[in-house]
């Protein structure tokens, strides 16, 4: 047996043994010894300890943790402090006895692993700890290996529409499903999305890390949300997936400041990842802004990841198996699922057997989403759907019928975060040459590949333009937040399309004269498929201005707007949008608009915008045209 497996067989055997050890003092000098060859050792500032605790460099050349729960150390100075810490977290090993669980040697096996690999810790010396919850966790898991785990965005949620990350652990057993789930989210309930947007900008939200089983998480996204996921096997030892099963443990209701743009899911489980595997520096190469997809791209250059593989959602595999059913069939297995007709009808109906055996399928699938959604009771449910099933049985099984959903492109296909566009335009034939820059994250023009399509979400949009008659540049728009979200409706599925904006935009007055105005928006509305794919919508809007030409400071208008998104080609995307707005309160003017915009995909972090509009204010008419080159990054 080498060495690795040595004091991997000792760190587990410390942790499970330790709560059947015979009672003794804790030995103070035993302590006093470990702390001083730690020191001697230098200890905090090896790879990792600065993992374990989350240590970060500042600006100014201290160390921070990203972590700011107080309980998370055990030095009143541990969080700034990794001498301290360390030194700290060796004396509490040895403090008396705790009630189950509570005792230091419990609630930081990670640490305790690590440092009794690094200064050969005699557990016979320690003081006894019982840790009973942790035991029943480790031997439930029984960690064998981990998968990154992607959960695309949800389309009518603000705090979903980035996707997620997650981690699962599965254990000896072939199901996924029984295997068990790290997740790190927001304690976050606010539907609103401008409340949920600022509280997440600002850190007003506490993230939590959670251990649980991972078939919950599936039924949540795949059921609940219909939302596709996407597992990437991580190239870890079973050693290693020990590890981050162990500091996973230590940070359950731990808290730590939630910001939407960094400090978020994606950024926080890159330190598990580096539990693992202390070698890689996956949260070093984060930058200023991280997003569920950037967790993929950099575990991926580090070639830590295998192939990506699809699951879809119910809904996906709902709108398949409908896609090859007519209104007529698709409608009888609504009724099917809801009871109106009796599954013993469908033998009599004028379908082929084929289509009977799809339209039986079809309801069965229905009947389990009704359970998710808690329509049906247990009881209501298993009657109905056994009785579809034995009238599904009876029809044979005929040619096999094609449900495979064809998987989408994946995340690490799309395009990056951030994007910067150059180019120029005219407006009111005067030409002049413009600067795009889109923070964040995803508008409904952009490349669809590895996003969810039909979603917007922008922070901080930003349109600068220079007329060379005038010698200065221009703020024409700044977006603080722009989200838009169509989500088609069906006979299956009804959810509502909802928008919101807030920040600048130049604006025609009613003399005709340009003048930049803040503005809210906000709508509801409805979508649907179109018959080429793509996505119908139409709003009825609400927009309030603020602005020092505007007759009385502050205006307000109700509106509608009505457009279309196309994917042409794979490379060619059409957005087709036309609104209206009369001005009721404030001032006096109608504001109509109607705009062609085209994407064209260069590659996958490259692209051309061209748009043409035409507006009239209150009798004034111009158009507008602008090529756009535009580099993501």
């Amino acid at each position: 047996m080498n060495m690795s497996l040595l004091r991997r067989a000792f760190c587990i055997l410390l942790l499970f043994t330790l709560p059947c050890l015979p009672a003794a003092a804790a030995d103070l000098a035993y302590r006093d010894q470990l702390i001083k060859e730690a020191e001697s050792l230098r200890l905090w500032e090896r790879r990792p300890w600065q993992i374990l605790l989350h240590y970060k460099r500042t600006l100014t050349g201290g160390t921070i943790s990203r972590i700011s729960d107080p309980n998370f150390f055990l030095s009143p100075t541990g969080r700034t402090d990794p001498a301290a810490e360390l030194a700290a977290t060796l004396a509490s090993f040895f403090r008396p006895e705790a009630p189950d669980g509570e005792h230091p040697i419990c609630r930081f096996p990670a640490r305790l692993a690590w440092l009794s690999e690094e200064l050969a810790i005699d557990p016979a010396r320690l003081t006894v700890a019982v840790c009973s919850e942790q035991q029943e966790q480790l031997r439930t898991v029984d960690a064998r290996s981990a998968v990154l785990v992607f959960p695309v965005g949800h389309i009518n949620s603000p705090a979903s529409m980035f996707g997620h990350t997650l981690i699962r652990i599965d254990g000896p057993s072939k199901s996924n499903l029984i295997s068990y789930a790290v997740n790190y989210a927001a304690d976050a309930y606010d539907a609103n999305g401008v409340l949920y947007a600022f509280k997440g900008l600002t850190g007003l939200y506490k993230g939590y890390y959670s251990l649980m089983p991972y078939y919950q998480k599936v039924k949540e996204y795949s059921d609940l949300e219909h939302r596709d996921m996407w597992e990437y096997r991580l190239k870890l030892s079973r050693e290693e997936v020990d590890r981050l099963l162990l500091h996973a443990l230590e940070l359950q209701r731990i808290a730590s400041d939630y910001y939407f743009l960094d400090e978020n899911c994606s950024y926080n489980l890159l330190f598990l990842i580096e539990a693992a595997r202390p070698t890689l520096h996956l949260s070093d190469q984060t930058g200023l802004l991280v997003h569920p997809t950037n967790t993929i791209e950099i575990a991926q250059r580090s070639g830590i990841l295998e192939e990506a593989v699809y699951r879809p959602s119910q809904g996906a595999r709902i709108v398949k198996i409908a896609s090859l059913l007519d209104d007529e069939r698709q409608q009888m297995a609504l009724e099917l699922a809801q009871g109106k007709r009796a599954p013993g009808s469908v033998g009599t109906a004028s379908a082929t057997e084929q289509q009977k055996r799809e339209v039986l399928d079809l309801a069965a699938e229905l009947v389990q989403l009704r359970l998710a959604r808690k329509e049906l009771e247990q009881d209501a449910y298993s009657k109905l759907y056994l009785k579809i099933l034995a009238e599904r049985s009876a029809l044979g099984t005929g040619s096999e019928p094609d449900y495979a959903v064809t998987p989408p492109a994946p995340p690490d296909a799309g395009h990056h975060t951030s994007m910067a566009g150059l180019g120029g335009g005219v407006r009111r034939e005067v030409w002049y040459a413009a600067l795009h820059l889109q923070p964040e994250f995803h508008s409904l023009l952009d490349p669809d590949h590895g996003y969810l399509k039909g979603a917007q979400i922008k922070f901080f949009d930003t349109l600068v333009d220079y007329v060379p008659e005038t010698g200065r540049p221009r703020l024409r728009d700044l977006h603080l937040l722009d989200i838009v979200s169509t989500a088609p409706r069906d006979r299956f599925f009804k959810p509502f399309s909802w928008k919101v904006a807030a920040g600048w935009d130049t604006e025609v007055m009613r003399d005709g004269r340009d003048s930049l105005v803040f503005r809210l928006n906000s709508g509801g509305g409805m979508a649907r498929r179109s018959p080429l794919g793509g996505i119908l919508y139409g709003f009825a809007e609400v927009a309030v201005d603020g602005g020092k030409h505007l007759r009385g400071t502050v205006a307000a208008a109700p509106g509608v707007s009505l457009g279309a998104l196309e994917q042409v080609r794979d490379w060619w995307k059409v957005h087709l949008e036309g609104s209206a707005f009369f001005y009721v309160v404030g001032d006096d003017r109608t504001s109509l608009k109607a705009t062609v915009a085209q994407n064209f995909r260069l590659a996958q972090q490259q692209s051309l915008t061209l748009s043409l509009s035409l507006a009239d204010v209150s009798g004034h008419t111009f158009s507008e045209e602008s090529l756009l080159w535009n580099f993501y990054f």
